[in-house]
């Protein structure tokens, strides 16, 4: 009956391992897939010249890495074509972005550090996205057109603060429900492969399962079937009883 016990404990230690170990197999992958359905938005008024701030608590957004901040437009097919094309629309913006860390105090948090967290690089080549020069990314579809803005630096146990300074204004685009988005950067062809990898880490996994589970069966039917000692050895005096009389 011990022995039982123990293959069954066994059997299910291995059991729970793989159930855990499920989650190993390619958690980067699985974070880029979560973090690409993650974004934050803000609505914003570009009707008027003036300074928009976004900050973005380190608790309210877990992620870390470049993020990419967008200006989202709705109602496309409602606007005059002149209004989203970058040689003649009117709004004009000039972005920066900045990361702020704090410590406790007596007398609350303190602030301990302020630091520039734009990209520029040979992608991020201005910080005024909407001038005709800019060659950053524009997409659109069902009605909605996102125009790249920046890339931000985003590091843990920081604030995230996203700065808009709207030049010229744009009444037109002003009425199609403008709003800002911070999104993380998000390879999407992981989501053409993350389903297959899935089946075959999921099937790999069932087939460990059965096999535990087969060894176990047969491990405890093994031992049910071996003779016990008082089956399997004759009683002492047995032979010479029997040849007595």
């Amino acid at each position: 009956m011990k022995k039982d016990l123990v293959i069954l404990l066994i059997a299910a230690l291995l059991l729970g391992y793989l159930a855990y170990s499920r989650s190993l197999w390619f958690p980067e992958l699985e974070r880029q897939v979560a973090v690409g359905r993650e974004r934050l938005s803000k609505p914003i008024d570009i009707e008027k010249a003036g300074r928009i701030l976004w900050r973005i608590p380190e608790d309210q957004w877990k992620y870390t890495g470049e993020v990419k901040v967008a200006l989202v437009i709705d109602n496309a097919q409602t606007l005059p074509k002149g209004a989203l094309r970058k040689e003649s629309m009117a709004l004009q913006v000039v972005m920066d972005a900045s990361a702020v860390t704090y410590e406790p105090s007596l007398a609350g948090m303190k602030e301990v550090l302020r630091a520039n967290r734009l990209i520029r690089n040979w992608y991020y080549t201005t910080n005024e996205p909407l001038s005709p020069k800019a060659r950053i990314w524009e997409s659109g579809g069902g009605g909605t057109v996102e125009f790249g803005l920046c890339g931000v630096n985003r590091y843990p146990w920081e604030d995230t603060i996203i700065e808009m300074v709207i030049l010229r204004p744009d009444p037109i685009l002003g009425k199609a429900n403008p709003r800002l988005i911070v999104y993380g950067d998000y390879d999407y062809a992981v989501d053409e492969h993350i389903g297959s990898l899935r089946t075959v880490r999921d099937v790999i996994l069932c087939l460990l399962s059965g096999c535990i589970a087969i060894l176990a069966y047969y491990a405890m039917q093994r031992k049910s079937n071996q003779p016990s000692d008082a089956t399997s050895e004759p009683a002492p005096g047995a032979d010479s009883s029997s040849h007595q009389g």
